[in-house]
């Protein structure tokens, strides 16, 4: 009895076991299959056909041209002077001695004599008639001889200044100077005695322009016309012009033996009204050339080392997701983080590996 009780007992429980195994086995048949693991994802760049353009940047400065120095053209007291930072434009005052004002007019001869009738025809007379036209007083075309109608103009204007109406214009009471003038600093104070010949102010001229040196491997960026752009300290890009390219100089370094031989341009800003909140500053001068046209490039980042003498750039493979393809190629020149490249299969629009995933 013991033992055949014993002997059901043990089949009951590999039963049991063999039940449980079954189970087992229905539920990893039944398990879904472990999802694939994604393909890694690869930045792209497309290869894109156009005008390659190499940038150079050079350190420049932001002023107000020099314009030389404002002397007094007669001795006596000195009654009045301008503010620093005015800019005095045609007909106006620029100072007084003993109350007498000079008075500014546009030329670039500048006054050498007294200007009345009877004197030699000269380019001093057709400046001073240029100035009285624009000052409405002149109704002629102005010219070389001084003659009644110029006397007449020049006492109409003498009234409007509160002089006595000679008709002649006395050397010390004008001066001629090709543009308006910016006071930059007073040299001499009101109330000072002062002689024909002292030096009463200095000036610059009202528009700002960038001066700038090119080192001898970028010269041939010095070309006049050529069209610029000036990048202000705040990051604004503004439009300029190579107005003038200078001899080559050496400018001294910080010792004896370190100097550099360069070429210094002048640039004209052609927004003067963008550069006006920058008196003087140090600015950057973004010189473009074109290297080609109808070039194809890609990123330099994109390119792979074949061998030592052969690069190639990797291509997605459509039919691997994850995949590239490595297509040979024969590159051209490098302007701006970019490179020209050709090869077979390489066209517009095609992308590129540029990082990995």
């Amino acid at each position: 009895m013991t033992t055949r009780r014993r002997t059901r007992t043990a089949v009951a429980l590999v039963a049991t076991a063999v039940a449980v195994l079954a189970g087992a086995v229905g539920l990893t048949d039944r398990a879904d299959p472990p999802a694939a693991a994604p393909a890694p994802v690869v930045a792209t760049a497309p290869v894109t056909l156009g005008a390659m353009v190499d940038q150079t940047d050079v350190r420049g400065t932001l002023a107000h041209p020099d314009a030389g120095p404002v002397v007094a053209g007669r001795a006596g007291v000195l009654t009045s002077l301008p503010a620093v930072g005015t800019t005095i434009g045609p007909g106006q005052t620029l100072y007084t001695v003993d109350t007498r004002p000079v008075v500014l007019l546009l030329g670039s001869l500048p006054a050498w004599r007294t200007l009345a009738a009877g004197i030699p025809d000269g380019e001093d007379v057709r400046q001073l008639e240029q100035g009285l036209s624009a000052l409405g007083r002149f109704p002629q075309a102005p010219d070389t001889r001084f003659t009644a109608a110029t006397a007449v103009a020049v006492r109409s204007w003498q009234r409007s200044l509160g002089l006595e109406p000679t008709g002649a214009v006395e050397r010390s009471a004008i001066v001629f100077a090709p543009q308006p003038l910016r006071v930059d600093a007073l040299s001499s104070r009101v109330g000072a005695d002062v002689g024909a010949g002292t030096e009463l102010f200095t000036t610059s001229g009202t528009d700002t322009v960038v001066s700038a040196d090119l080192g001898l491997d970028d010269q041939q960026l010095a070309v006049a016309g050529a069209a610029v752009t000036v990048v202000l300290p705040d990051g604004t890009e503004l439009p300029a012009t190579v107005g003038a390219v200078g001899d080559t100089v050496e400018r001294p370094g910080p010792d004896e033996d370190s100097g550099e031989v360069v070429v210094p341009v002048t640039v004209t800003v052609a927004d003067q009204a963008g550069a006006a909140r920058f008196s003087r500053a140090d600015v950057t001068v973004r010189f473009s050339s074109t290297l080609g046209e109808d070039l194809l490039t890609v990123p330099v980042e994109a390119l792979v080392a074949i061998d030592p003498s052969c690069f190639g750039v990797e291509v997605p493979d459509p039919a691997r997701p994850g995949r590239t393809t490595v297509l040979p190629v024969t590159v051209g020149v490098f302007a701006s983080g970019r490179v020209a490249v050709t090869g077979e299969g390489i066209v517009a629009g095609l992308r590129v590996v540029v990082a990995g995933p």
